[in-house]
């Protein structure tokens, strides 16, 4: 029934050819949600039967204004394909229109019918063409097929390829073996170069001098691009920025770039989270040109707690429990001596264990606690929280623009527990070196790199605390809103993260750094040497082992004189 209709309302044309491309069209639609419609100027086209007879069960939407739709991007995704009819005269105006109403749906499928003068001559239906495959081209549309009514045998379909360089096709739709009516062109884009900037932060992007003096570009950001473009055909050329080494603060001449066309993709990690003090102008802007392909948080670098001091271990033993231990003990040797007092011949054998028994448990834990103490050194209490921080000897450095990302309550409430620089180089420099005399900000996928370092060490020195100033953010590239590389980065960016390779590449990324003399293979750590005890470190037991003495004599001078007065008191 379906291609009796079809057939009857193409009776006056070339049937054959508008059979098969009905087709080819009939298929693509089964694999869509919505259709769209876009007849501004309200012509009479050969798609209008598919309007009225509703063939198929997608929703279908009508269109029928060159202003532009500009809730559509909001209400579909690209699975849109769009039947437009328009006219030759108004053609600009009504491009612009549909272009601009499937801003960010540039994946969309369009096959659009020409009506006009039907007695164009080849060349210009050519040059025609060109400018409208041209203006598609401008807005990023890969998936576009023109046709002119009245049709002609045989039926000629006008599309594009854009790479390796633009060249306008033309398409047979009765010759066999066309291949898909839509192929997938970034599939292979035949060695395009793909223009990429970076922004010399490490160890995102690192660059150096190899031994013969040419110039190397790596790092995991870099090797995540470089990547991507060996899997659809492309080559990487690094776009070099205007700033000198060493600088990194160029965002917003960034996003300009992008937006002019200069380069495809930036290779720089930003945060919407963590740039909310940017002029509103250009938070849309970050919003629209970055792309998600990574989460991380943003934390402390804490120097592990160093080990206690041996008077410190010495006082842990006389602690109140072990003072209060030896109070009860000689208490029970006091009862014990009083109870032999009596006559109970079994108390008195095993009472007068008591005292001994006590005295030698005692003597023994402490004994014990101590040596366990000596070799293995207890650690001061971890620093766990913010508060803790403020009130220890310990300061987070930190980079001066980057403390102003944080909430203004978190400013004003924790700022004593900073120390800010400007200069970055010296920020990097202390913490690659492992300096332990700071504690740093780091986001979690750079702490990966200083986790292998600290590998290669006798023992760790650093650790990625739970005192986080952001957590679990999206870092993001920044890549043009209706870029044609979006989907494919997207697809690519989510196998990249199931096989484990961003995490690889982090990792590598240190070694990277060796090569390029911004971090070394050598063990910061310092071994603590075991050494015998001297004689200040008895200062503790000495100053008890006195007290006792003291508390003995004057013990017994008490009961002297508690005899001696029984003794005066009996001559009187």
């Amino acid at each position: 029934q379906t291609q009796r209709i079809m057939w009857f309302n193409i009776s006056s044309y070339s049937a054959s050819d508008m059979f098969n491309l009905y087709t080819l069209i009939m298929d693509m639609i089964i694999r869509t949600n919505t259709i769209l419609y876009y007849n501004p100027s309200g012509l009479e086209c050969n798609w209008q039967w598919f309007q009225q007879h509703n063939l198929t069960t997608q929703p279908q939407l009508v269109w029928d204004t060159a202003s532009d739709f500009a809730q559509l991007k909001d209400l579909f995704n690209s699975n849109l394909f769009v039947l437009a009819c328009l006219n030759m005269d108004s053609v600009k105006n009504e491009l612009m229109g549909l272009s601009s109403s499937l801003s960010h749906l540039t994946n969309t499928k369009m096959l659009i019918e020409l009506v006009g003068n039907e007695s164009l001559e080849p060349k210009i239906k050519l040059s025609l063409v060109t400018d409208i495959l041209m203006h598609f081209l401008q807005n990023h549309m890969l998936n576009v097929k023109v046709f002119f009514k009245p049709i002609t045998r045989p039926l000629i379909l006008y599309s594009y390829e854009v790479f390796p360089r633009f060249t306008v096709l033309q398409r047979h739709v009765t010759r066999p073996g066309g291949g898909e009516l839509y192929p997938k062109q970034l599939k292979n884009v035949k060695g395009y170069t793909l223009r990429v900037i970076h922004d010399f932060s490490e160890p995102n992007t690192i660059v150096y001098y190899d031994a013969r003096g040419k110039m190397l570009t790596r790092g995991f950001l870099w090797d995540f691009i470089e990547n991507f473009a060996s899997t659809i055909g492309a080559r990487v050329k690094a776009i070099e920025p205007t700033w000198p080494h060493g600088r990194h603060l160029g965002d917003f001449y960034m996003i300009i770039m992008t937006k002019n066309g200069s380069v495809d993709i930036v290779i720089i990690f930003i945060s919407l989270s963590m740039n909310s003090q940017l002029k509103e102008s250009f938070f849309f802007s970050f919003y629209h040109y970055s792309y998600p392909i990574l989460y991380a948080s943003w934390c402390i670098m804490m120097p592990l707690e160093r080990p206690v001091d041996i008077p410190v271990i010495f006082n842990h033993i006389m602690r109140t429990g072990t003072v209060a231990f030896l109070v009860i003990g000689l208490s029970c040797a006091w009862l014990s001596s009083w109870a032999t007092r009596f006559r109970f011949p079994v108390w008195n054998r095993y009472g007068s264990l008591a005292p001994k028994l006590l005295a030698l448990l005692f003597f023994c834990l402490c004994q014990a606690q101590l040596m366990f103490l000596l070799i293995l050194y207890p650690r001061r209490m971890p620093i766990d929280s913010f508060d803790a921080l403020l009130y220890s000897n310990l300061r987070i450095l930190g980079i001066n623009s980057e403390f102003y990302f944080l909430e203004p309550e978190f400013r004003a409430r924790y700022a004593a527990a900073f120390r800010l620089t400007n200069n970055v180089s010296e920020f990097f420099e202390l913490r690659n070196s492992f300096n332990t005399s700071w504690a740093y900000s780091i986001t979690s996928n750079k702490w990966i790199v200083m986790a292998t370092q600290q590998q290669n060490f006798q023992r760790a020195i650093f650790r990625y605390s739970d005192l986080c100033l952001h957590e679990s953010i999206p870092y993001s590239i920044i890549l043009d809103e209706d870029s044609v590389f979006y989907e494919p980065l997207k697809f690519y960016s989510m196998r990249v993260h199931e096989a484990g390779l961003f995490e690889y590449w982090l990792r590598y990324s240190f070694y990277d750094m060796v090569k390029a003399g911004r971090m070394h293979l050598k063990d910061y750590s310092v071994t603590i040497m075991p050494r015998p005890l001297r004689l200040p470190d008895f200062r503790i037991p000495c100053r008890c082992f006195v007290f006792g003495i003291i508390l003995a004599i004057t013990m017994f001078a008490v009961e002297l004189l508690q005899f001696y007065i029984r003794l005066f008191l009996g001559n009187l």
